[in-house]
Formats: structure tokens, C-alpha cells, sequence
């Protein structure tokens, strides 16, 4: 079977939805005949994809001229006209549950999505909480929908956290990693740690987004994986306080390297956690984390539990099953 992938982020995503095309993708490539599709045209773009082909042993094509017997969408949306069967994968509907631009967007957000799983042969989405969403919001029927669960890369594993920065090295601390939106729920989780910064001295050390610098509160932004691992090695708990989240990658990629998890018991969290996170029920509530951070600051008992079921939690989820349930989508979707 030939399979055509809409290319169109390869390059620049680095969240979890880039993590898990590009681990579908290496795995997909020895059980099919790949073709990258892109809209980009330019000459920069043509550049970096050169340098993707030789990874992905794939073919920079147009639709039309691939061959394909399906087209993969892989990032929500149908960035170009399909010109085949497609399969598309949508991971969440926060653009339409938590919306922090205009309305006409949030309209064109929707429009598109509805239109793009409406076409689909089938819809590939991360969470059965995903699934029902789907079905609810977008009238999409549950038969058409595989659930194809992300999974903890390879290098997350238990170890020493060699790459710390130098203030951090010999001293607890929470970590927080994600973008800086209204879905996350940060703000509540600043509050929190601003109380607890006073009462214990233990630092949060904020990766992905810009976060304002404060007594207590270390940004980093962006940080490559090398970092990462680190900074989950070293941590005393990945913290988690999200309001929605289709799937929740970091849960797992901490629970692989042995780091404690507390979490917000919501959307798609307890699915992906388990019994081995530390939950807060009330994640709009300021003293509901400073209880749970409190606790899991000074429980040792609790937090070495919660590491034990995280690293099994963890090893239940594969990327080869991932990329098997993509692949089982792809093929209904090419037999229609």
C-alpha cells in the first residue's frame, strides 16, 4: 500500500503532536511505501525537506501525482484539498471547548474541523475521551474512529539528570512542562506555588512556553529532549494542571523516568494516568494544589509509590501499537 502524509508541520512542530507523526512515521515506513505531501513551495522549506526525505525514505510529491492509494492528515485539519480516500487525525477539540480568540475564528475553526472529519473514511484520534467528543461535538460515528494512544519515546528512561542547570543541581523541585494556554491552567498553578514557595523553598521550573520569571518560578521556554530527560530525572514531581487535554504525553514521559505525577482529574488525564498519579478534583482551586504539591513535597512514602505505578503505567503504552492502529485506519480507509 501506498500512503501519502500531508507533511505540512513536519518541520516545525515539536509538541506532542509532532513527537507522535514523526514515531508513527518511522515505524509506518517499513510497512508501507510513504509519500510526503506539503503545500510549502519555497525554496527554505524544499531545503528542509530534502533533509526529512532522507530520514523518512519518502518522496516529496503533490497528491495528485503520488500514487497513493490513501492520503494521511495528521495535524486536525485538511490543509490542502484531498485528491484521495483520507484518514485524518484530530487529538483534541480545544479549539472549540476553550477558544481565546474571536468568534469568527472559533467559527472557521470548527467549520473546518466538522468538514474534515465529515470527509474522512476514518477519524484517528489519541483518547476514547477524544472519541466522544468527537462523536458529541462533530456528529462523527463512533465506528468511523480508531483511538491510537501516544506512548513515552525510547530515551525516557530512569537515571542520573546529567544536563541540570548549575541551580538546580542538589535541591528539589515541580516541574511543569506545556504551552502557555488558557486550557492549562497555569495561572492557577502560579498562585499555588507562590504560597508554597514561601512555606517550603522548593522551586517550579516552567518548560515549553514563556512564563513570567517570579519568586519561586524558573522559565526555561523551549528546551530540546536531552534537557527534558533531565529535567524529569531530577524532579520531584510533574505537575499536571490542566483543564483539558486531549491526550497528555509529558504524564507518560515522566511516569517512564521514574517521576511522580500530580494531575488534574480531567478530559483525557485519568485515562492516560491511571492509579498512578496523584489527583486534584477541584483544579480551579488554589489550596487544592498547595494541599496536593504539600503533600507530595513531604510524603516520601507517597512518592515513591506513585513512581513504581508510573513506570508500569508507562511501559503499557507502545508506539508500536500506536502505529499498528494507524495503520489498520489507513487501510480502511484505502478499501473505503
Amino acid at each position: 500500500m501506498i500512503v501519502a502524509v500531508d507533511a505540512t508541520n513536519l518541520l516545525r512542530d515539536d509538541r506532542g503532536m509532532g513527537r507522535y507523526v514523526r514515531e508513527v512515521l518511522r515505524r509506518l515506513r517499513s510497512q508501507v511505501e510513504l509519500r510526503l505531501v506539503t503545500q510549502h513551495r519555497d525554496a527554505e522549506s524544499r531545503r528542509g525537506y530534502a533533509h526529512a526525505l532522507g530520514y523518512y525514505d519518502a518522496p516529496l510529491v503533490s497528491a495528485r501525482a503520488s500514487g497513493a492509494n490513501v492520503l494521511w492528515y495528521p495535524w486536525n485539519l485538511t490543509h490542502f484539498p484531498p485528491q484521495l480516500p483520507y484518514a485524518v487525525t484530530i487529538y483534541d477539540l480545544a479549539p472549540l471547548r476553550f477558544p481565546h480568540r474571536s468568534p469568527w475564528v472559533r467559527w472557521r475553526e470548527e467549520r473546518r474541523l466538522r468538514r474534515a472529519a465529515a470527509r474522512a473514511r476514518t477519524v484517528i484520534t489519541a483518547s476514547e475521551f477524544t472519541r466522544s467528543e468527537i462523536v458529541e461535538r462533530l456528529g462523527v460515528e463512533a465506528a468511523r474512529i480508531r483511538v491510537a494512544s501516544g506512548a513515552p519515546a525510547a530515551l525516557f528512561q530512569p537515571g542520573e539528570p546529567e544536563r541540570l542547570p548549575e541551580y538546580l543541581l542538589e535541591r528539589p523541585y515541580l516541574l511543569y512542562v506545556g504551552a502557555v494556554e488558557p486550557r492549562k491552567n497555569l495561572s492557577t498553578l502560579l498562585r499555588a506555588q507562590a504560597r508554597l514557595f514561601e512555606r517550603s523553598g522548593v522551586p517550579l521550573v516552567c518548560a515549553g512556553g514563556a512564563v513570567p520569571e517570579s519568586p519561586g518560578v524558573h522559565s526555561m521556554g523551549y528546551v530540546d529532549e536531552p534537557l527534558l530527560l533531565s529535567l524529569y530525572r531530577g524532579a520531584t514531581a510533574l505537575v499536571v494542571p490542566s483543564l483539558y487535554e486531549g491526550f497528555g504525553l509529558p504524564v507518560l514521559e515522566a511516569m517512564a523516568c521514574g517521576t511522580a505525577v500530580v494531575a488534574s482529574r480531567r478530559s483525557a488525564l485519568p485515562e492516560v494516568a491511571g492509579d498512578a498519579a496523584y489527583y486534584v478534583d477541584q483544579p480551579g482551586d488554589v489550596e487544592a494544589w498547595c494541599d496536593a504539591l504539600g503533600r507530595i513535597e513531604n510524603d516520601p512514602e507517597l512518592t515513591a509509590t506513585l513512581r513504581v505505578r508510573g513506570r508500569a503505567r508507562a511501559a503499557s503504552f507502545s508506539w508500536d501499537r500506536t502505529a499498528e492502529v494507524t495503520l489498520e485506519a489507513l487501510q480502511a480507509a484505502a478499501a473505503g
